[in-house]
């Protein structure tokens, strides 16, 4: 009797998958979620359209797991320090909106590739969302507020850059960002209201 559980045929290869995803991100920064075609993936990386479809059944699913490796390369690991992780969390967020996220923030804010809005949300922006969450519970608790608070930092990291050009920089996210989603107030007399 034959194992069920085992698959058929040859086992894949990491690195005909990574070359794939890899293809899959260079082309959607090219052309967008329209213009990408699983064919010209296949091309790029060298492999069959065959061999594609035998990972991925299809360009949604292909897509959502080239921008997901995308993600776990920016994953902040876990330390004993809740606040240095948290730090760690927004300083990386600031770097990759300042390397290489400005496409993909453009495609969301645009709305000029809804399809391609769609999986960056739900393959970065989910996911980033959720770990910003999570070491923010950390350092306060489960707070009341701990959802707004926790969407304060990314959304004025991305103000920022909307605004000057350049995401804030590592001080300005300590001095003025994590205060404010610590719902920590500056003393009367020093930089606020007399």
């Amino acid at each position: 009797m034959e194992d069920s559980t085992r698959p058929r045929g040859r086992p894949f290869d990491p690195a005909v998958g990574e070359a794939a995803l890899q293809a899959t991100r260079s082309l959607l920064e090219e052309r967008g979620y329209a213009g990408l075609r699983v064919a010209d993936v296949a091309r790029s990386a060298g492999i069959g359209l065959g061999a594609l479809y035998r990972r991925w059944p299809d360009k949604h699913t292909l897509v959502l797991e080239a921008l997901r490796g995308a993600v776990s390369h920016q994953e902040v690991p876990q330390t004993e320090d809740p606040m240095a992780d948290l730090l760690a969390g927004l300083d990386a967020l600031a770097q990759g909106l300042a390397e290489r996220s400005k496409p993909l923030l453009a495609v969301v804010l645009s709305g000029s590739d809804p399809q391609l809005a769609a999986a960056v949300r739900e393959a970065k922006l989910v996911p980033l969302r959720q770990g910003h969450h999570d070491r923010l519970r950390r350092v306060l608790g489960d707070v009341p507020d701990l959802d707004a608070r926790a969407d304060v930092g990314p959304a004025l990291i991305i103000l920022n850059l909307l605004l000057h050009g350049r995401p804030p920089s590592a001080q300005e996210i300590r001095e003025r960002i994590v205060p404010l989603m610590l719902g920590e107030r500056e003393p009367a007399g020093r930089g606020g209201e007399d």
